[in-house]
């Protein structure tokens, strides 16, 4: 049944995907379906979940049963010819129920097996914080994509005008050809920047698409003209995040945990040293032929030691394998620990470094805005030509492609924050899908 309801659930996102997943929460929800990196870790999880219930069975009583049967013919007199006497069948039943009672390797692996499943549920937590800033990061990649691709079409218009006033100063004698073409490598490179900004557009759509798994037709544009709060991290101190990255970064608590595994396996080889205790119940039915034909029954119980006595060094060698294991665990550990440190404050300082970025190009366009508005001005008397226009033009909408591409980094900047803190979660992506709503 929850198969099925998977399956019609799939059923309706990919209706969904081709209609109208267009925002960033429908193409996250999309990717939490589909992504096959996600699928394999969470695979990768569930598998390692079994290690707990594995080792607890290794400490319940296990009960057998046992059947033989074994038949017998009788025959006598020279080998030419036998007198056949007759045959018949010896029978076997048994069941044996083992308790184990004093097998120290069983509690260390069961230590064991926790640390695993813990480890292995990290890391999958990881996987879906991951996912949440791929998504991101590609759909940010997708819209400044699209506003390169404006941007060349805003120099391809304004080069085509210059390039076509350049001819028909030409025909009346005022330029040389030299200025013609000149004007017409601009409109020539330009048209190239569009075609290579419209590949690029492709590109990130199908970069998403691998992602997804079915293609994304467009996807809902940041308005220019919106304006975005720009919040610093709270707390305003790397400390801080760094401080909340040692608790919670997910790859961290793995390394841990994965560590603690290590260090368990320690136990589970030095109990080779020790002896084993078992207590076994049986009981027997054997069924006898003739001449003496015989039912009986035979119950016991035992109590079984296992003294290990010499095992060719086996036992310290694989003891000494396992303390060196718990040692590279350690300095993984403390590379896992110094690079998320590392990386939550380059993070922060991404995030200030992003929103001094948005503060100057948004001044950048102001200028830009001012500038057309003159260059427009000074056309209307005389002043200046349509090429100045359409120049003043591009140069806004560069800006404006400059500072959009600042608010994307911004945004991505501080949910990889969030990421290496620890703390990210999809309210956070759903928190910036609503701020492009128009």
């Amino acid at each position: 049944m929850g198969s099925f309801r998977y399956y019609i659930l799939s059923l309706s996102l990919f209706w969904l995907s081709t209609a109208c997943a267009d925002n960033l929460t429908q193409v996250y929800q999309l990717a939490v379906l589909r992504d096959p990196t996600l699928a394999q870790a969470y695979a990768a999880m569930q598998a390692n979940s079994q290690a707990l219930p594995e080792a607890i069975a290794q400490m319940v009583p296990n009960l057998s049963a046992n059947y033989q049967t074994t038949g017998t013919e009788t025959k006598q007199g020279t080998p030419n010819p036998f007198v056949a006497l007759g045959g018949y069948n010896t029978q076997n039943y048994s069941l044996t129920l083992n308790q184990p009672i004093y097998h120290p390797e069983h509690w260390a692996q069961l230590e064991q097996s926790r640390h695993v499943v813990k480890a292995a549920q990290a890391t999958y937590l990881s996987a879906t914080q991951t996912l949440i800033v791929t998504v991101a990061k590609q759909y940010f990649a997708i819209l400044a994509a699209l506003d390169d691709l404006d941007y060349a079409r805003g120099q391809l218009k304004a080069f085509s005008r210059e390039y076509e006033q350049a001819k028909q100063r030409f025909d009346v004698g005022i330029i040389a050809i030299t200025d013609v073409e000149t004007a017409k490598a601009r409109y020539d490179n330009a048209v190239a920047t569009e075609i290579s900004a419209k590949n690029l557009v492709a590109d990130q759509y199908e970069q998403l698409r691998v992602i997804v798994g079915i293609p994304i037709q467009e996807v809902t544009l940041f308005p220019v003209t919106k304006k975005l709060e720009l919040v610093p991290p709270n707390p305003n101190k790397p400390e801080a995040w760094v401080d909340t990255a040692h608790k919670f970064n997910l790859d961290v608590i793995a390394a841990k945990e994965n560590a603690n595994v290590s260090k368990a396996d320690i136990g589970t080889q030095v109990a080779g040293h020790y002896p084993k205790f078992d207590i076994q119940g049986k009981l027997n039915r054997t069924k006898s032929g003739p001449p003496f034909e015989d039912l009986t029954y035979n119950r016991s119980v035992s109590l079984n030691v296992t003294v290990p006595i010499f095992a060719g060094g086996g036992v310290l060698f694989r003891t000494k394998e396992a303390s060196a294991r718990y040692d590279e665990a350690l300095q993984k550990l403390e590379q896992q620990q110094r690079l998320a440190d590392s990386s939550t404050r380059e993070a922060y300082r991404g995030v200030l470094t992003a929103m001094s970025r948005v503060d100057a190009l948004a001044q950048a366009v102001v200028s830009n805005e001012s500038s057309l508005k003159a260059t427009k001005a000074a056309y209307e008397v005389g002043t200046r030509t349509i090429v100045d226009v359409l120049n003043a033009e591009s140069q806004l909408l560069s800006a404006q492609r400059d500072h959009a591409k600042a608010r994307y980094e911004y945004l991505l900047q501080g949910l990889i924050l969030k990421q290496k803190a620890g703390t990210l979660t999809s309210d956070d992506l759903y928190c910036v899908n609503n701020l492009f709503a128009s």
